[in-house]
């Protein structure tokens, strides 16, 4: 009890050196006013964290010592760290990872996102995401990304990533295959391969014009640059669709492309955006110069619109993708789309839901996409807000070995799902959807667009 007392009282007191001078003898000197100094100050060590301690002027030639427990109750208090404030820029969100479609069967696994936004900023100005999942298929990734934006003041986007994954059942139904599949194993062995991937990118995102918008998102055109490099390790089974069509196909491939184009970006958010425009035109280049096994390029284009209808809550989306390879390009990337997203060519979780993932493979593919999203209910939770609202969507999806043969086969597909989406940060989406082949369920992270 006596501590703050001490505390007090020793700030009080004058410090060694300071105020009226003593002189010689230890008499205080009297000051111009002729009044003397009531009280000297009488200097008393105890430790190295402990206060100089005022005695009166009647005891000024007696020594002070406190008792040991004043002592260590006033080095506690001086030696207690002041809690560090957290800062609120920089958050840290460990989250498991839960995801389910019929060709990988149920994954799970997990993740950790860091990202640093400063106060006042619409995107993180760094995102960094490592994530380790694996399915009852055996399907598994292990991905480490990252974005950063603005470091160098010009609203500039550097991303870079790496991954490996492995997938025994990676689906081939056949090169430019339109016939209706419905009835037969669309999962079964004879539709599958074995393929292991390895890779990583670096990409640069350069402004080189941008447009101020009263109350709405700046719009940013950029230039963008990137080199990506890709091993495929592929391993035919016997008896199966992929050794029949394609018995000469090379067992290793390297896809290592170097990558230039531009992207508008004006959405007010990246990861559940509810206005704005994000369109890239992206064209590669790869062969012996760059370190891949053959000589090929692709063309990509995709663009994406968000609207708000009105004061309803609700926002349309849609999205246009147009991709096309030319020379020989390897069977993997004829079953995904390029761009600053690449992901599983048409049909699966995010493009062509409602058909079986990589249903169609070929060099031309063009899809259009439109989804209805709806909100209505947030929670509050401390700090954070938790989205809970539904969604429906429709998708049409072309395919062809040529660019004059694009619009000889359609292949629509639809469904309606719940969503849950916390902070704007973190989308968790429940889908049904269908098509001529069947129905499918998915559970994702992320928007499919």
């Amino acid at each position: 009890m006596f501590a703050p007392l001490l505390i007090a009282f020793a700030l009080a007191a004058p410090v060694e050196g300071e105020g009226t001078p003593a002189a010689a003898g230890g008499v205080p000197e009297v000051p111009p006013s002729g009044v003397p100094e009531p009280v000297r100050a009488q200097t008393v060590s105890f430790g190295a964290f402990a206060p100089a301690i005022a005695a009166p002027a009647g005891e000024a030639e007696r020594a002070v010592t406190p008792s040991p427990r004043v002592v260590r109750q006033a080095k506690r208090m001086l030696m207690k760290p002041r809690k560090r404030q957290r800062n609120p820029n920089h958050k840290f969100l460990p989250l498991p990872h839960l995801s389910a479609q019929p060709a990988t069967g149920v994954t799970l696994g997990g993740s950790l996102t860091y990202s640093y936004r400063r106060p006042g900023e619409v995107f993180n100005r760094i995102w960094l995401l490592a994530w380790t999942r694996i399915s009852t298929k055996l399907v598994q990734d292990h991905i480490l990304q990252g974005r950063v934006r603005d470091m160098l003041g010009k609203r500039e986007v550097f991303q870079f990533g790496a991954i490996a994954s492995t997938d025994p059942v990676h689906p081939f139904f056949g090169v430019n295959n339109h016939e209706n599949l419905s009835g037969t194993d669309l999962n079964g062995r004879y539709n599958q391969f074995d393929a292991n991937n390895y890779g990583g990118w670096l990409t640069y995102e350069h402004p080189v014009w941008q447009l101020e918008r009263l109350g709405r998102a700046t719009g940013i055109l950029r230039v963008f640059s990137g080199a990506l490099f890709n091993v495929d390790v592929m391993r035919p089974y016997a008896d199966t669709r992929l050794e029949r069509d394609l018995p000469e196909l090379p067992r290793v491939v390297r896809r290592s492309v170097v990558r230039l184009g531009l992207t508008w970006d004006s959405r007010d958010n990246d990861w559940s955006p509810k206005e704005g425009n994000l369109t890239d035109v992206t064209v590669d280049t790869a062969g012996k110069f760059t370190g891949a096994t053959e000589n090929w390029g692709r063309l990509h284009a995709t663009t994406r619109h968000y609207w708000k209808l009105g004061d309803s809550g609700l926002v349309f989306a849609h999205r246009l993708t147009l991709d096309a390879l030319w020379g020989d390009a390897p069977l993997i990337a004829m079953g995904e789309f390029g761009g600053l997203f690449p992901m599983d060519g048409y049909g699966g979780a995010f493009i062509g839901r409602g058909f079986t993932r990589k249903r169609f493979t070929g060099k031309i593919k063009a899809t259009a996409g439109a989804e209805l999203r709806s909100m209505p209910v947030e929670l509050k939770f401390g700090r954070h807000t938790i989205g809970v609202g539904w969604e429906g969507f429709f998708e049409m999806g072309l395919l062809s070995q040529k660019i004059a043969d694009i619009f000889k086969h359609w292949h629509p597909s639809g469904g309606t799902g719940l969503l849950l989406i916390w902070d704007r940060f973190v989308v968790l989406r429940v889908e049904v959807a269908g098509s001529r082949e069947g129905a499918e369920f998915y559970v994702q992270s992320d928007h499919a667009f």
